[in-house]
């Protein structure tokens, strides 16, 4: 297992060019429409969402089942695979190795009852055809089983990452904190002196970016809503971050003009940079003096990433809502999904403005990615006709094939 992203099996072997995506999805396509398809991968998202939580599972495990539920369609289709078996079959594979494993009897009883819930009728409720579906998957996935999210990227760069990179067990406010709290009676005082050699030790900060707990908790649901995209084939981890913050303090920029929508009162973010050292505030967190503050454009541009490329990534997550908005509107209230990489809640002026934030895209646009005009209704229900009539068709074309009789008639005409 690889500890840095770089020469990890998933920078090498599972990044990929949107055109492979495509041509992959190839067969798919010529028995639904694209938008019918994107909303497939919603859907199955979705219940894999759904599965994860039956399961008692976090949401990072639920993430790299996800992952491994699209790895696996890049070298298979749908209409010709049991899509509610190998979504079982990823959720049971990455519970073990995110070192959560579950019984592969409940995982068979639970996706049961799962299915069962959305009508779905043709999952194979047996252990043992689980148990063969966990090979094939692993086969398919060429046995790179490493995946890594943005969430410790983005947690990274909000200085809230525990381990600082395995190095240290707290982050500098934890350990500032826990030292001024546990100080025995009696003990010496600590100068600043000290205390600043301390914290300053663990680097200078450079590249993180303070910003207020709702916001970050709006990152983390904006990122758990890009596995419903195809983001984790398309960008490395930290691009996706990246994307996430950017949207956060545009909505955070929002609700700043409109106290009413955000009685929560996100605060502008803070960046630190070690170039700029004159007019030094104060550091409310640590008490500590830093550099002045620059604007979140400051901090995007001191990363070496492509604007284009990070404005693409951006425009793959905000055409996400219009279509899911149309797919399952009734559950377009709010944030999709709890983070298991940061469970505390948000304020509700923050999410009420993200809720109005997806509401007005979905308003604003209802077309597929590529694609023009309005088309015809598609729903939850019409998803789970769709899968089922898929197969059916992809068989039927399999045993009476358009060149079946050419083939007949060339063969007797060499006999």
């Amino acid at each position: 297992m690889s500890s840095d992203f770089w020469t990890s099996s998933h920078s090498r072997y599972h990044l990929h060019p949107r055109s492979s995506i495509l041509a992959s999805r190839s067969l798919d396509l010529t028995y639904c429409t694209p938008r019918q398809l994107y909303c497939l991968h919603i859907y199955f998202a979705g219940l894999l969402q759904k599965l994860g939580k039956k399961l008692l599972l976090r949401q990072v495990p639920i993430s790299t089942a996800i992952v491994f539920f699209k790895r696996f369609y890049l070298k298979n289709s749908i209409c010709e695979t049991n899509p509610y078996l190998v979504l079982a079959a990823c959720a049971y594979v990455a519970a073990k190795i995110e070192e959560t494993p579950v019984h592969i009897k409940s995982v068979v009883a639970e996706a049961k009852a799962v299915f069962a819930e959305n009508s779905i009728k043709i999952f194979p409720a047996d252990s043992s055809k689980l148990g063969e579906m966990e090979f094939y998957l692993l086969e398919d996935l060429d046995f790179h089983l490493v995946v890594f999210h943005p969430y410790r990227a983005l947690l990274a760069m909000t200085g809230r990452e525990p381990a600082d990179g395995g190095r240290w067990s707290s982050t500098r406010v934890e350990e500032d904190q826990a030292a001024r709290k546990g100080k025995a009676p009696g003990a010496a005082e600590e100068s600043e002196e000290e205390r600043i050699r301390r914290l300053m030790s663990r680097g200078s900060g450079e590249g993180l970016i303070e910003i207020d707990e709702g916001v970050l908790q709006i990152c983390l649901f904006l990122i758990n809503d890009t596995y419903r995209t195809d983001l984790p084939l398309l960008y490395p981890p930290y691009l996706i971050a990246l994307a996430a913050l950017y949207i956060g303090y545009c909505l955070t920029s929002i609700n700043s003009l409109n106290p009413s929508a955000a009685s929560g009162g996100a605060s502008q973010p803070r960046t630190r940079s070690s170039t700029q050292q004159s007019h030094p505030p104060t550091n409310p967190a640590l008490g500590l003096p830093s550099p002045p503050s620059a604007d979140f454009a400051a901090f995007i541009a001191s990363f070496q990433v492509s604007m284009p490329v990070l404005m693409a990534c951006v425009q793959d997550v905000v055409v996400l809502y219009p279509i899911w908005e149309g797919f399952e509107p009734a559950q377009r209230a709010g944030p999709a999904g709890g983070s298991g990489s940061g469970s505390g809640g948000g304020s509700k002026g923050v999410l009420a403005g993200m809720a109005g934030m997806r509401a007005g895209m979905a308003a604003a646009s209802g077309a597929a990615p590529g694609g023009g005009g309005k088309e015809e209704s598609f729903g939850v229900a019409e998803a789970e006709a769709l899968v089922r009539r898929m197969i059916e068709e992809r068989a039927v074309d399999l045993m009476h094939p358009d060149d079946a009789g050419k083939q007949v008639i060339g063969k007797k005409r060499k006999a």
